[in-house]
């Protein structure tokens, strides 16, 4: 084990195979069991098989994180900064698992977009920008993998509010100054940040 490595929800897991490979001191990993009638509790079988092969390693899980979900009784649970949930597509023809970034992790980019902004001072808006842009272009590219575009819409609205507060009482105005300093002013002119698309993980057949 490297005592030196580390793991961070903010960040992507990567796991090597191979002669020398070093753990970090925390790995998360998903478990998933085929809800097959016929392939009842093996959930709580490859629970006690997992804990047969790490133990002899000195490995032990988190008693508090781990658990089994029954998403085809509707719950959900939280792996690596997001929240995952077996839903029905539109037709109600077939289910597919939901990703969406948990509350958590929206706050918390919130949190340092208000944390930028409130350690300002005198520095000019298009610096600010710029140290956002380098925080929440992170984070987009982090989540744009799940089904993002509810969460996206909420941060990005809620980051133009903060940039138009600010903007406003630089400039001693009253009100937010929604018509004042318009979406093409905060991206075109500020250069704010304004890549929040989604990029869905491909097929498990595309990696192979």
């Amino acid at each position: 084990m490297d005592g030196k490595s580390r793991m961070s929800g903010d960040v992507h897991v990567r796991f090597r195979e191979g002669v020398g490979v070093r753990l970090p001191r925390a790995t998360r990993l998903v478990i998933a069991v085929s809800g097959h009638w016929t392939k009842q509790r093996w959930a709580e079988r490859a629970l006690l098989r997992l804990r047969e092969q790490i133990e002899p390693l000195g490995l032990i899980l988190n008693a508090e994180k781990t658990k089994v979900a029954d998403t085809l009784s509707g719950a959900a649970f939280g792996f690596m900064g997001f929240d995952i949930r077996r839903v029905p597509n539109r037709a109600k023809s077939r289910y597919f698992f939901l990703m969406t970034p948990r509350k958590k992790a929206r706050l918390a980019i919130k949190a340092k977009i208000r944390e930028i902004i409130a350690n300002g001072g005198a520095t000019p808006v298009a610096e600010l920008v710029k140290q956002i842009n380098a925080v929440v272009s992170g984070w987009v590219a982090y989540f744009r993998v799940g089904n993002s575009s509810d969460a996206f819409n909420e941060v990005r609205d809620y980051l133009e509010m903060k940039l138009r507060l600010l903007l406003t009482r630089r400039k001693k105005k009253r009100g937010v100054g929604w018509w004042r300093w318009s979406s093409e002013y905060l991206y075109k002119v500020l250069g704010l940040y304004w890549d929040w698309k989604i990029q869905y993980l491909k097929n498990p057949e595309a990696y192979t």
